[in-house]
């Protein structure tokens, strides 16, 4: 079975910067300018791929704050972060530009690199029981693109973290980049979180930002749920953790790969808000 590895990555510019609105789609930029130093074709392949991604992102974040909208001014030599996790052979290519490269271009500015963390995750390591019941933050918009039925030109979504819209989207995404090994009967395993994975509770609100280039506002939901697993199936409940952790690892729902749907699992004992 295959592995994620996760990268935290610090930026430090040389001068002052303004940053606005979604910051993920400036992560992923940096990121792919790294890769392609070491694979142009492979960074512009996953840049050009209109399919799930190998690789995805946070927005950065400035002193634990995750920047997805509003506006922000970075002072010189001050650290932003995010990020970075990447499947299989991918990771490896960026394992092996990150340890090569000091520096990149952000706006016209040198910025610092900085590798605060790396580690890698076994995918058979995810399939291990976790607790029934807990939360979930939502600490970038997430959304969820709404099968077509009829004809029409634009995505219409879904803003409602139901556990259903997360294990769905993040499922879909194992199936398309990972295989179905794992998860051969996924039509029962859908029925089963239908039937015993609980909302028990949803607050927070749908928030509006916008990407660079673009003066479409794109919508998501902002805040926290928590959830209750009311089923003893080991097997089950395996699935579901592994798909939930890669969640976690990897977001989860539309535009997954440029940090919309960034998430953090936590106990239902936490009650703060994520910060806005």
């Amino acid at each position: 079975m295959g592995v994620v590895f996760v990268f935290r990555i610090a930026l430090r510019p040389s001068s002052a910067l303004v940053l606005t609105n979604f910051t993920g789609s400036i992560a992923m930029s940096v990121t792919l300018g790294i890769l392609g130093t070491v694979d142009s074709e492979l960074a512009r392949r996953i840049h050009d791929s209109r399919g799930p991604k190998p690789m995805s992102v946070t927005p950065l974040t400035l002193g634990g704050k995750v920047l997805w909208g509003g506006r922000h001014i970075i002072a010189p030599g001050e650290a932003v972060q995010f990020r970075v996790s990447a499947l299989g052979d991918v990771g490896v290519k960026l394992l092996d530009a990150l340890d090569r490269i000091n520096e990149v271009g952000l706006f016209g500015v040198n910025a610092r690199v900085e590798v605060l963390g790396a580690e890698v995750v076994r995918l058979g390591e995810l399939f291990s029981p976790g607790p029934s019941s807990f939360g979930v933050e939502f600490l970038s918009p997430i959304r969820f693109a709404r099968r077509r039925t009829m004809r029409r030109r634009r995505v219409k979504y879904e803003f409602c973290p139901n556990i259903e819209n997360i294990i769905k989207s993040t499922l879909n995404y194992w199936l398309r980049t990972i295989g179905d090994g794992e998860f051969r009967d996924w039509p029962r395993l859908l029925r089963w979180v239908y039937n015993y994975v609980y909302t028990r509770d949803i607050y927070g609100r749908v928030v509006s930002t916008k990407l660079p280039n673009s003066d479409q506002p794109q919508l998501g939901f902002i805040g926290r749920a928590e959830y209750e697993i009311r089923s003893k199936r080991e097997g089950r409940i395996r699935q579901f953790w592994a798909l939930m952790r890669l969640a976690e690892l990897m977001n989860t729902g539309t535009t997954r790969s440029i940090g919309f749907g960034h998430i953090k699992i936590t106990s239902t004992k936490t009650k703060q808000a994520p910060r806005q």
